[in-house]
């Protein structure tokens, strides 16, 4: 059997589920129903099958909590960074490519790979690149491949119904 959970708590379980109740987003939503139900005498273990939390991430939460109190565990939000990271390319770069995508001179992810490389010397993974582009709504469109055999008048007499 594990140890009992100590906390200093903050907060009465009352407070912590009237603030539960009216969070709008939902991740401090979530670790607000934790605390409220860890506070309420709930085993971690049981707070996983209600909030739907990993055990471990209900643990850094307690973590969190118990550093710096419940400011700390509102504070952070999944995908926001402390400091922020930097982009590879600055904004300037960013709308180059962009221009350069948006004229079709790309048929792959790998082709702006490289053109980016060997532009400015930044080397970007696929799934990078793929996400940078996915973040500016950039589509790489190509047509689709002609076999060096086909006849196009042919095609467009059995579109028609010819053949």
């Amino acid at each position: 059997m594990g140890r009992h959970l100590e906390i200093e708590w903050e907060q009465s379980s009352e407070e912590l589920k009237q603030l539960y109740k009216q969070e709008r987003h939902p991740h401090r939503r979530t670790r607000l129903q934790a605390l409220w139900h860890l506070r309420s005498g709930k085993r971690i273990a049981d707070v996983v099958d209600v909030t739907g939390a990993s055990y471990r991430s209900i643990q850094e939460w307690i973590s969190w909590y118990r550093q710096r109190g419940l400011s700390e565990v509102l504070k952070r939000v999944v995908g926001h960074h402390a400091k922020g990271v930097k982009p590879y390319l600055n904004p300037v770069q960013q709308k180059a490519l962009v221009a350069k995508v948006k004229l079709g001179e790309f048929a792959t992810v790998w082709k702006v790979m490289e053109w980016v490389e060997g532009r400015w010397g930044v080397n970007y993974t696929y799934k990078g690149m793929h996400a940078l582009m996915k973040r500016h709504r950039l589509g790489l469109k190509v047509p689709r491949p002609r076999s060096d055999k086909a006849s196009v008048p042919k095609q467009l007499a059995w579109k028609k119904g010819a053949y």
